[in-house]
């Protein structure tokens, strides 16, 4: 009895990785993490620079997994060989960040949770992307595996119907430290992510959330007709449920999805399909700014610039409240610079000059160096100027 009672108050946390040529990065995550879990495991899919070697100087166990294109499969693989109560999922390039003196007290106090969400931002990120919140702690369960062969994710749906069975805990957090290199990146994406996802087109076909993930990657090496076919069958795709109004089960990406065929709808001046989008959109994540952002534009665009203020302030609100869906980053202008240049455009429309020079000198408190904002000020006080002479 006393050892089941010792294992309630101290739940034993496994950290489970899987690495591939990892030296530059493995010991500042393990640095961090070390200090806080019983068991490191790191299966290894095939290193050439001594990345297995590092592991072992923390105590870890080491593993390897035949490389398969399929990052699932090693995650799983990783969790496999886990003895603790709890798993922590870290990769190399991410650093644990811990805030409580008590963590494994607060694994044990909410008997419900069966996954933690963590918020995951970027290193010495200042003006750039919303954090992440991301089930990275959850508990040891043979059912809890990851799916997908790329842009994995654990599988939480038997979950779905329990109350508070997935909760953040706001005294982890994980830093990402993103490579830096652009022809490292290019280099991965063509030679990694790209051919990936094309094996599975041909072999099995694309998820929803692969088929947008492949359209990214056309688009960020530069395939733009192949990106913008891939586009078209996501709103193919997708139209049934915009035309039904029941969004995917598959959600997490959905809001992103959705704002970014908002986006070209308004770009090629097709704003049925945009308000559309935006409709469904906000009717499914009303606290996404991006999708308020581009719903206001399209009003701007149709000719109600009334309408379109209040789309643009909230956006504002929800970045001061930081009440903002945080189930996939996006720009943080989209709650700053973006929206009160919005409102300036917006007030331009109407002729109110004083407004609209206020609502981008609002823009420049933000982003002193907004050309947008600049520029339309400019104008204005041109054009005020000239009504004066």
């Amino acid at each position: 009895m006393n050892d089941c009672l010792d294992e309630v108050i101290s739940p034993r946390l496994s950290l489970c990785m899987i690495v591939k040529d990892e030296k530059e990065n493995l010991s500042r995550c393990l640095e961090s993490a070390k200090p806080y879990v019983d068991e490191i495991i790191v299966v290894d899919t095939g290193s050439q620079d001594g990345t297995p070697e590092i592991a072992l100087l923390y105590g870890a166990k080491v593993d390897y997994f035949k490389w398969c294109d399929d990052f699932s499969a090693a995650r799983n693989f990783s969790l496999s060989l886990a003895s603790g109560d709890w798993i922590l999922v870290l990769d190399a390039d991410e650093e644990l960040v811990v805030n409580t003196d008590s963590l494994k007290e607060e694994l044990t106090s909410q008997t419900e949770v069966i996954a933690y969400l963590l918020m995951r931002s970027e290193a010495n990120a200042v003006e750039g992307a919303t954090p992440l919140k991301t089930p990275r702690l959850f508990r040891n369960l043979p059912e809890l595996r990851y799916v997908s062969r790329l842009h994995e994710y654990i599988d939480l749906k038997n979950y779905c119907d329990r109350h508070n069975f997935l909760v953040q805990l706001e005294s982890l957090r994980i830093l990402h430290h993103p490579k830096t290199d652009p022809e490292k990146i290019q280099q991965e994406l063509i030679e990694r992510d790209i051919a990936i996802l094309e094996r599975i087109q041909q072999e099995e076909g694309l998820s929803l959330r692969l088929l947008y993930s492949l359209a990214g990657v056309y688009g960020a090496t530069q395939q733009t007709e192949k990106a913008q076919e891939c586009y078209a069958e996501a709103f193919e795709r997708l139209f049934p449920h915009l035309m039904e109004g029941n969004p995917p089960d598959d959600f997490a990406f959905i809001p992103s999805l959705i704002f970014t065929l908002a986006g070209q709808s308004l770009q090629n001046q097709d704003y049925e399909t945009a308000r559309l989008l935006c409709q469904r959109g906000l009717e499914w994540c009303a606290n996404y700014p991006p999708i308020t952002y581009i719903a206001g534009m399209t009003l701007i665009a149709l000719g109600f610039p009334l309408g379109a203020i209040a789309y643009f302030e909230n956006c504002l609100q929800l970045g001061k409240e930081a009440s903002y869906y945080a189930g996939e980053p996006f720009e943080l202008s989209f709650m700053t610079t973006y929206p009160t240049c919005g409102l300036g455009a917006a007030y331009i429309q109407m002729k109110s000059w004083q407004a609209a020079i206020s609502a981008f000198e609002l823009a420049l408190d933000f982003d002193e160096n907004c050309t947008e904002a600049k520029q339309n000020i400019d104008g204005i006080k041109a054009l005020l100027n000239q009504g004066m002479q």
